[in-house]
């Protein structure tokens, strides 16, 4: 096959975009071709370069970068924001554009767009394999507790400024839902997201993303030492509910000594991570460490017995998905739609309280204790979906049947 595809790839990021050049090199490797449209000085994915059947295409739109620059000049982020956008929706006109010139002499069987999803038409058929359904970040911060927590730690201007740019993202998404023949998603929740969107079922299907499994092959099994710890790791937005982790683990503290909190991120350094941090600086055995590089995450996970992720409205959570590779147990809620590829080393909270997430993390950590070398072999082989030899099968069975029942525009 010959894809051309453009949008957001980055290489060695534990995100959507990093998981992007892993199934494109998937392709590569089995002979398909790869036409990579974006621009030089954002977006290019050098791994990929390696291969014979890969080939970079620049983009340049001029008015795109002046707007971009200006408003990054400015230093205030709603400028910041709204020029951001603008070069988005330019680069992806301009991509639609080349792709459609030279489909002319050499075609294209389909365009994938990659961690958003198109917002023009094209005569190609067109796959959009977008970061998560439109509404679902803006509902998770209409919950009144999160809402309070937000215009308590950043003001009522920044919860308003960001419910606004939701809105625009909402009003884009709903108008250029019919210029994709077909949506990939990560997990079934998001798809029931999407439905819910008003996508048409036919047109959403179910992918996991590729994750190279085998960085996490040689950790060992949960449960061995004398102190159990539970990992928060991650940015901390007001979706992923810092607040929730700290006051679970302080309720669970206080009657098991045994355990403590590790969390790994940009959290010192987070205007709205620091007043939670702040509130719980009194609670014993909670460690707050900066971002670690990619290449020590495993080691990380390998000296955690379980992953909390108390997210609302989680598309995919790479931590959680990468905790299972390491052979981790993870506690999560019901709107988490990694949670579903958990199966028996996932333990699930039913209520976004801190007594709900705390009883969760306490089944979770007397699992590790009592039986850890079984539930680490469980979260391994429940990580196997993420295999990426399994994932580009699937890939490639869905376009095929796409590009075969696709009638030409």
């Amino acid at each position: 096959m010959r894809l051309a595809v453009h949008g957001i790839l980055a290489d060695g990021v534990a995100s959507s975009a990093g998981s992007f050049p892993v199934l494109l090199r998937g392709l590569l490797e089995r002979g398909h071709r790869v036409d990579f449209f974006g621009n030089p000085g954002y977006v290019r994915p050098r791994s990929l370069e390696r291969y014979d059947g890969y080939r970079f295409q620049p983009l340049h739109v001029e008015a795109a970068e002046v707007v971009y620059r200006a408003g990054q000049a400015l230093k205030v982020a709603y400028a910041s924001a709204a020029s951001s956008q603008f070069s988005h929706f330019a680069y992806d006109f301009a991509a639609k554009r080349r792709i459609e010139e030279l489909h002319a002499s050499t075609p294209y069987d389909l365009v994938l767009c990659t961690d958003t999803h198109t917002c023009w038409p094209s005569s190609l058929p067109m796959v959009s394999w977008p970061q998560g359904p439109p509404q679902v970040e803006a509902a998770a911060l209409r919950i009144p507790e999160t809402a309070r927590t937000v215009i308590r730690n950043s003001g009522a201007a920044y919860y308003a400024a960001v419910q606004g740019f939701y809105a625009y993202r909402w009003l884009v998404a709903r108008a250029a839902r019919s210029f994709s023949d077909l949506y990939l998603v990560a997990t079934p929740w998001a798809r029931e997201q999407w439905i819910r969107f008003g996508v048409k079922p036919e047109q959403v299907q179910v992918m996991p993303y590729a994750i190279e499994l085998g960085q996490f092959g040689a950790t060992p099994p949960v449960g061995q030492r004398p102190t159990l710890e539970l990992l928060w790791l991650g940015r901390a937005a007001p979706r992923k509910r810092l607040d929730l982790f700290l006051a679970a683990f302080a309720e669970l503290r206080a009657r098991r000594p045994d355990v403590r909190a590790r969390l790994v991120g940009n959290l010192r350094n987070d205007p709205f991570a620091r007043p939670i941090l702040a509130r719980y600086a009194g609670v014993p055995d909670i460690s707050v460490l900066d971002a670690i590089p990619r290449d020590r995450v495993p080691a990380l996970l390998a000296a955690a017995d379980v992953l909390v992720q108390p997210s609302q409205n989680e598309n995919f959570g790479f931590g959680l998905a990468e905790a299972l590779a390491a052979g981790r147990p993870v506690v999560a809620g019901p709107t988490n739609g990694t949670f579903a590829y958990a199966g028996a080393a996932g333990f699930a909270f039913d209520a976004y309280t801190p007594a709900s997430i705390a009883a969760a993390m306490e089944r979770a950590l007397v699992a590790a204790r009592t039986r850890g070398v079984e539930l680490s072999a469980r979260a391994r082989e429940a990580a196997r979906v993420f295999t990426p030899d399994d994932v580009v099968d699937r890939f490639l069975e869905t376009m095929r049947e796409l590009v075969a029942s696709r009638a030409p525009r």
